[in-house]
């Protein structure tokens, strides 16, 4: 986590609005979820990890920041 951040999910949520992405699911979203349903797995994800998504979708950040913030923010939710 950036130092400048009280929190992993405080920094997704600022990244998010610098690059003007929401938390809103897409077709494509509601499509995997459908599939995830369908076959057997009923995965909701929080508005935290849908913003990683949508930041990595946007190119906003990387597929290794994007785990590297997901794994901060998983750890912080354990607490």
């Amino acid at each position: 986590m950036d130092s400048k951040y009280n929190s992993v999910a405080d920094q997704v949520l600022a990244l998010a609005e610098e690059h003007g992405i929401t938390a809103e699911l897409g077709r494509i979203d509601n499509m995997a979820n459908t599939f995830s349903r369908l076959s057997g797995d009923d995965v909701k994800l929080n508005n935290i990890e849908v913003l990683l998504i949508h930041l990595v979708r946007k190119e906003a950040i990387s597929q290794e920041e994007m785990f590297s913030l997901l794994e901060g923010y998983l750890d912080e939710s354990k607490s």
